[in-house]
Protein backbone atom coordinates (compact mmCIF):
# COMPACT_ATOMS: atom_id res chain seq x y z
CA UNK A 1 0.00 0.00 0.00
CA UNK A 2 1.16 2.99 -0.94
CA UNK A 3 0.44 6.52 0.91
CA UNK A 4 1.05 10.05 0.13
CA UNK A 5 3.29 12.14 2.00
CA UNK A 6 3.95 14.66 -0.31
CA UNK A 7 4.18 16.34 -3.78
CA UNK A 8 5.87 19.24 -5.29
CA UNK A 9 8.34 20.78 -7.51
CA UNK A 10 12.22 19.15 -7.83
CA UNK A 11 15.31 21.35 -8.90
CA UNK A 12 18.74 20.52 -9.56
CA UNK A 13 21.39 22.82 -9.72
CA UNK A 14 25.12 22.55 -9.72
CA UNK A 15 28.03 25.69 -8.70
CA UNK A 16 31.20 25.16 -10.16
CA UNK A 17 34.34 25.80 -8.56
CA UNK A 18 35.65 29.18 -9.07
CA UNK A 19 38.34 29.14 -11.15
CA UNK A 20 36.43 26.58 -13.34
CA UNK A 21 34.83 28.49 -16.73
CA UNK A 22 32.86 25.17 -18.03
CA UNK A 23 32.30 22.15 -15.61
CA UNK A 24 32.69 18.75 -17.67
CA UNK A 25 32.87 16.39 -14.15
CA UNK A 26 31.93 16.27 -11.03
CA UNK A 27 35.45 17.14 -9.80
CA UNK A 28 35.02 20.62 -11.23
CA UNK A 29 31.89 21.36 -9.24
CA UNK A 30 31.45 22.92 -5.62
CA UNK A 31 28.37 21.79 -4.88
CA UNK A 32 25.41 20.25 -6.17
CA UNK A 33 21.82 21.14 -4.85
CA UNK A 34 18.27 19.65 -4.96
CA UNK A 35 15.30 22.29 -3.99
CA UNK A 36 11.65 20.68 -2.99
CA UNK A 37 9.16 23.15 -3.24
CA UNK A 38 5.82 21.48 -1.79
CA UNK A 39 2.81 22.10 -3.05
CA UNK A 40 0.23 24.70 -1.45
CA UNK A 41 2.88 25.79 1.41
CA UNK A 42 4.56 29.07 1.35
CA UNK A 43 7.96 26.98 2.52
CA UNK A 44 10.87 25.34 -0.04
CA UNK A 45 13.88 23.83 0.81
CA UNK A 46 17.65 23.59 -0.72
CA UNK A 47 19.82 20.66 0.11
CA UNK A 48 23.54 20.14 -0.22
CA UNK A 49 23.60 16.69 -2.11
CA UNK A 50 26.57 14.67 -0.31
CA UNK A 51 29.43 13.34 -2.89
CA UNK A 52 28.12 15.96 -5.24
CA UNK A 53 25.68 13.66 -7.27
CA UNK A 54 22.71 11.47 -6.46
CA UNK A 55 22.84 8.24 -5.15
CA UNK A 56 23.69 5.08 -8.27
CA UNK A 57 20.85 3.36 -9.37
CA UNK A 58 21.13 -0.92 -9.42
CA UNK A 59 17.76 -2.66 -10.76
CA UNK A 60 15.91 -4.61 -8.75
CA UNK A 61 17.53 -3.55 -5.13
CA UNK A 62 18.47 -0.77 -2.81
CA UNK A 63 21.91 -1.23 -1.78
CA UNK A 64 22.90 0.30 1.33
CA UNK A 65 26.40 1.01 0.19
CA UNK A 66 25.05 3.57 -2.22
CA UNK A 67 23.88 5.32 -0.31
CA UNK A 68 24.39 9.65 -0.33
CA UNK A 69 23.40 12.56 2.65
CA UNK A 70 21.12 15.34 1.86
CA UNK A 71 22.22 17.92 4.19
CA UNK A 72 18.98 20.58 4.71
CA UNK A 73 21.15 23.92 3.87
CA UNK A 74 17.76 26.44 3.67
CA UNK A 75 14.25 26.77 4.28
CA UNK A 76 12.25 30.08 2.98
CA UNK A 77 10.05 31.06 0.19
CA UNK A 78 11.45 29.84 -3.30
CA UNK A 79 12.21 33.18 -3.60
CA UNK A 80 14.64 33.43 -1.07
CA UNK A 81 16.13 30.22 -1.73
CA UNK A 82 16.65 31.49 -5.20
CA UNK A 83 18.42 34.49 -3.06
CA UNK A 84 20.97 31.53 -2.17
CA UNK A 85 21.97 30.44 -5.76
CA UNK A 86 23.04 33.81 -6.96
CA UNK A 87 27.02 34.35 -7.40
CA UNK A 88 28.39 36.51 -4.88
CA UNK A 89 31.79 38.72 -4.89
CA UNK A 90 34.28 39.29 -2.02
CA UNK A 91 37.52 40.21 -1.20
CA UNK A 92 39.93 38.39 0.06
CA UNK A 93 43.62 39.31 1.80
CA UNK A 94 45.74 37.22 -0.49
CA UNK A 95 43.74 36.87 -4.27
CA UNK A 96 42.08 39.99 -4.46
CA UNK A 97 38.54 40.02 -5.62
CA UNK A 98 36.99 36.56 -6.16
CA UNK A 99 33.16 35.53 -7.35
CA UNK A 100 31.19 32.55 -6.31
CA UNK A 101 29.43 31.54 -8.93
CA UNK A 102 25.66 30.94 -9.72
CA UNK A 103 24.19 27.53 -9.58
CA UNK A 104 23.10 26.83 -12.61
CA UNK A 105 19.83 24.91 -13.19
CA UNK A 106 20.65 21.77 -14.67
CA UNK A 107 16.86 19.67 -14.87
CA UNK A 108 13.64 19.92 -12.67
CA UNK A 109 10.17 18.20 -12.55
CA UNK A 110 7.87 17.26 -10.31
CA UNK A 111 8.54 14.59 -6.85
CA UNK A 112 6.23 12.23 -4.46
CA UNK A 113 7.39 11.45 -0.53
CA UNK A 114 5.40 8.60 -0.20
CA UNK A 115 5.41 5.82 2.50
CA UNK A 116 5.94 2.24 0.70
CA UNK A 117 6.69 -1.23 1.77
CA UNK A 118 7.74 -0.53 5.33
CA UNK A 119 10.25 2.37 3.95
CA UNK A 120 9.98 6.14 2.94
CA UNK A 121 10.60 6.99 -0.94
CA UNK A 122 11.27 9.46 -3.10
CA UNK A 123 10.15 9.38 -6.52
CA UNK A 124 10.52 12.19 -9.10
CA UNK A 125 10.14 12.29 -12.87
CA UNK A 126 11.66 14.96 -14.76
CA UNK A 127 10.12 17.86 -16.87
CA UNK A 128 13.01 19.26 -18.17
CA UNK A 129 15.83 18.85 -20.08
CA UNK A 130 13.80 16.29 -22.33
CA UNK A 131 16.72 14.11 -23.27
CA UNK A 132 19.46 13.22 -20.74
CA UNK A 133 22.75 14.76 -21.52
CA UNK A 134 26.30 15.21 -20.19
CA UNK A 135 25.41 17.08 -17.28
CA UNK A 136 22.69 14.95 -16.06
CA UNK A 137 24.78 12.11 -16.76
CA UNK A 138 27.84 13.02 -14.64
CA UNK A 139 25.80 14.10 -11.52
CA UNK A 140 23.56 10.77 -11.88
CA UNK A 141 20.11 12.62 -12.77
CA UNK A 142 17.45 10.34 -14.43
CA UNK A 143 14.72 10.95 -16.31
CA UNK A 144 13.04 9.28 -13.45
CA UNK A 145 13.93 7.53 -10.37
CA UNK A 146 12.89 6.49 -7.18
CA UNK A 147 15.35 6.33 -4.09
CA UNK A 148 14.52 5.06 -0.16
CA UNK A 149 14.80 8.47 2.18
CA UNK A 150 15.84 8.41 5.81
CA UNK A 151 16.41 11.30 8.35
CA UNK A 152 18.90 11.07 10.30
CA UNK A 153 18.77 11.21 14.68
CA UNK A 154 20.45 14.01 15.13
CA UNK A 155 21.44 13.29 18.54
CA UNK A 156 23.54 10.22 17.06
CA UNK A 157 26.64 10.68 15.54
CA UNK A 158 27.13 8.79 11.81
CA UNK A 159 30.67 8.23 10.32
CA UNK A 160 30.62 9.87 6.88
CA UNK A 161 27.49 12.24 7.63
CA UNK A 162 27.66 16.41 8.42
CA UNK A 163 27.92 17.13 11.94
CA UNK A 164 25.00 19.34 12.11
CA UNK A 165 21.96 18.90 14.27
CA UNK A 166 18.78 20.77 13.39
CA UNK A 167 16.84 22.27 16.30
CA UNK A 168 13.74 20.47 15.98
CA UNK A 169 10.93 21.24 18.64
CA UNK A 170 10.59 18.55 21.53
CA UNK A 171 7.11 16.89 19.61
CA UNK A 172 9.39 16.04 16.49
CA UNK A 173 12.93 14.73 18.02
CA UNK A 174 10.66 12.38 20.57
CA UNK A 175 9.80 10.68 17.13
CA UNK A 176 13.60 9.90 16.78
CA UNK A 177 13.41 7.41 20.23
CA UNK A 178 16.67 5.28 19.91
CA UNK A 179 16.73 4.99 16.17
CA UNK A 180 19.62 5.99 14.33
CA UNK A 181 17.49 6.55 10.62
CA UNK A 182 13.31 7.52 10.77
CA UNK A 183 11.25 7.12 7.56
CA UNK A 184 9.61 10.65 6.81
CA UNK A 185 6.00 10.32 8.58
CA UNK A 186 5.86 13.90 8.86
CA UNK A 187 6.61 16.03 6.53
CA UNK A 188 7.44 19.26 8.95
CA UNK A 189 10.89 16.71 9.86
CA UNK A 190 12.46 18.66 6.73
CA UNK A 191 11.26 21.79 7.67
CA UNK A 192 14.45 22.50 10.06
CA UNK A 193 17.62 23.58 8.96
CA UNK A 194 20.71 21.34 8.90
CA UNK A 195 18.24 18.39 8.93
CA UNK A 196 20.27 15.57 7.33
CA UNK A 197 19.05 12.69 5.08
CA UNK A 198 20.34 9.38 3.50
CA UNK A 199 19.27 8.77 -0.25
CA UNK A 200 19.41 4.74 -1.46
CA UNK A 201 18.93 4.40 -4.85
CA UNK A 202 15.85 2.23 -5.37
CA UNK A 203 14.85 1.80 -8.87
CA UNK A 204 14.88 3.64 -12.41
CA UNK A 205 11.29 4.27 -12.46
CA UNK A 206 8.79 5.83 -10.36
CA UNK A 207 5.98 3.41 -10.49
CA UNK A 208 4.35 2.34 -8.58
CA UNK A 209 4.37 5.18 -7.06
CA UNK A 210 2.18 7.83 -9.51
CA UNK A 211 3.72 11.36 -10.38
CA UNK A 212 0.53 14.02 -11.19
CA UNK A 213 1.41 17.00 -13.46
CA UNK A 214 0.09 19.40 -11.21
CA UNK A 215 0.61 22.21 -13.29
CA UNK A 216 4.15 24.35 -14.83
CA UNK A 217 7.09 23.77 -13.57
CA UNK A 218 9.82 26.61 -13.87
CA UNK A 219 12.56 27.33 -11.70
CA UNK A 220 13.06 30.71 -13.20
CA UNK A 221 9.71 31.41 -12.20
CA UNK A 222 10.04 29.27 -8.96
CA UNK A 223 12.77 30.91 -7.45
CA UNK A 224 12.82 34.47 -8.57
CA UNK A 225 15.54 34.15 -11.24
CA UNK A 226 16.18 36.50 -13.94
CA UNK A 227 16.38 34.76 -17.36
CA UNK A 228 18.34 36.89 -19.33
CA UNK A 229 21.21 36.04 -16.45
CA UNK A 230 20.77 32.86 -16.13
CA UNK A 231 22.15 30.18 -18.73
CA UNK A 232 19.47 27.47 -19.38
CA UNK A 233 21.86 25.37 -21.86
CA UNK A 234 21.62 22.19 -19.70
CA UNK A 235 17.50 22.62 -19.40
CA UNK A 236 17.83 22.93 -23.41
CA UNK A 237 20.59 20.34 -24.35
CA UNK A 238 21.62 18.52 -21.43
CA UNK A 239 25.28 20.23 -21.58
CA UNK A 240 27.20 21.77 -19.07
CA UNK A 241 27.04 25.69 -18.92
CA UNK A 242 29.30 28.20 -17.85
CA UNK A 243 28.20 30.91 -15.10
CA UNK A 244 27.03 34.42 -16.70
CA UNK A 245 25.74 36.65 -13.83
CA UNK A 246 27.27 39.19 -12.45
CA UNK A 247 27.12 39.15 -8.51
CA UNK A 248 26.55 42.30 -5.73
CA UNK A 249 29.46 42.75 -4.12
CA UNK A 250 29.12 41.46 -0.33
CA UNK A 251 31.47 44.21 2.20
CA UNK A 252 30.83 43.73 5.40
CA UNK A 253 30.52 47.68 7.22
CA UNK A 254 31.26 46.96 10.53
CA UNK A 255 32.14 43.97 12.98
CA UNK A 256 33.49 41.44 11.01
CA UNK A 257 33.15 38.66 13.38
CA UNK A 258 29.25 39.26 13.02
CA UNK A 259 29.59 39.57 9.08
CA UNK A 260 28.96 43.32 9.42
CA UNK A 261 25.75 44.96 8.81
CA UNK A 262 24.90 42.59 5.74
CA UNK A 263 24.81 39.61 8.07
CA UNK A 264 23.56 36.02 6.75
CA UNK A 265 24.71 35.02 3.48
CA UNK A 266 27.22 38.05 4.09
CA UNK A 267 28.38 36.67 7.44
CA UNK A 268 28.86 33.16 5.49
CA UNK A 269 31.54 34.78 3.73
CA UNK A 270 33.84 35.88 6.00
CA UNK A 271 36.04 34.96 8.77
CA UNK A 272 33.75 34.75 11.30
CA UNK A 273 32.28 31.56 12.98
CA UNK A 274 30.03 31.64 10.79
CA UNK A 275 32.09 32.11 7.48
CA UNK A 276 33.88 29.03 9.20
CA UNK A 277 31.00 26.85 9.70
CA UNK A 278 29.87 27.46 6.06
CA UNK A 279 33.06 26.40 5.07
CA UNK A 280 33.61 23.36 6.57
CA UNK A 281 29.81 22.02 4.99
CA UNK A 282 30.50 18.29 4.96
CA UNK A 283 33.11 17.53 6.82
CA UNK A 284 33.46 14.73 8.67
CA UNK A 285 34.58 14.27 12.44
CA UNK A 286 37.04 13.76 13.90
CA UNK A 287 39.49 15.95 11.94
CA UNK A 288 42.64 17.59 12.70
CA UNK A 289 43.58 21.17 11.58
CA UNK A 290 44.80 20.23 8.10
CA UNK A 291 41.71 18.38 7.63
CA UNK A 292 39.65 21.27 7.87
CA UNK A 293 41.23 23.64 5.78
CA UNK A 294 41.55 20.56 3.25
CA UNK A 295 37.81 20.72 3.28
CA UNK A 296 37.03 24.60 3.12
CA UNK A 297 39.52 24.69 0.08
CA UNK A 298 37.33 21.87 -1.55
CA UNK A 299 34.32 23.91 -0.85
CA UNK A 300 36.54 26.51 -2.49
CA UNK A 301 35.86 28.98 1.13
CA UNK A 302 37.72 32.19 0.53
CA UNK A 303 40.70 32.69 1.48
CA UNK A 304 41.02 34.24 4.33
CA UNK A 305 38.64 31.67 6.02
CA UNK A 306 41.25 29.12 5.10
CA UNK A 307 44.09 31.32 7.10
CA UNK A 308 41.78 31.20 9.70
CA UNK A 309 41.37 27.39 9.85
CA UNK A 310 45.20 27.37 9.90
CA UNK A 311 45.82 29.74 12.44
CA UNK A 312 43.87 27.85 14.66
CA UNK A 313 45.45 24.83 17.23
CA UNK A 314 46.71 21.84 16.06
CA UNK A 315 44.49 19.39 17.86
CA UNK A 316 41.87 17.02 17.13
CA UNK A 317 38.34 18.70 16.85
CA UNK A 318 35.44 16.33 17.50
CA UNK A 319 32.64 18.36 16.90
CA UNK A 320 31.57 21.87 15.21
CA UNK A 321 31.42 23.18 18.34
CA UNK A 322 35.17 22.64 19.21
CA UNK A 323 35.83 24.21 15.74
CA UNK A 324 33.79 27.50 16.91
CA UNK A 325 35.72 27.34 20.21
CA UNK A 326 38.94 27.23 18.37
CA UNK A 327 38.07 30.43 16.30
CA UNK A 328 36.95 32.12 19.05
CA UNK A 329 40.27 31.54 20.47
CA UNK A 330 42.20 32.92 17.55
CA UNK A 331 40.13 35.92 16.84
Amino acid sequence: MTKIIETGEIHFFYRAKIDIDTPSEVDDLQRMYLALVPDERKKARLFIVGRKLMPEIIPGESDPSERHWLLLSEVGTPTELGKALHPVEYETKTRGERQTPQAIPVAFGRYVIASRDSSTQLAYRLNAPKNIGAAQKALNIQNEARYVISVRNPSINVPGFPDAEPDYPKELFEKFADERWINISDSRLLDYENAQLVLIGAEPETDPIEIGSNGKVDPFETFGLDRDNWPDDPLENGNFASATGEAEPVESEGDRSKGGRLGGPAAAKTDSAAGVTSALKGVSFPSDRATLARQARDNDAPEEVVDLIKTMPDRQFETMADVTKAVGEVR
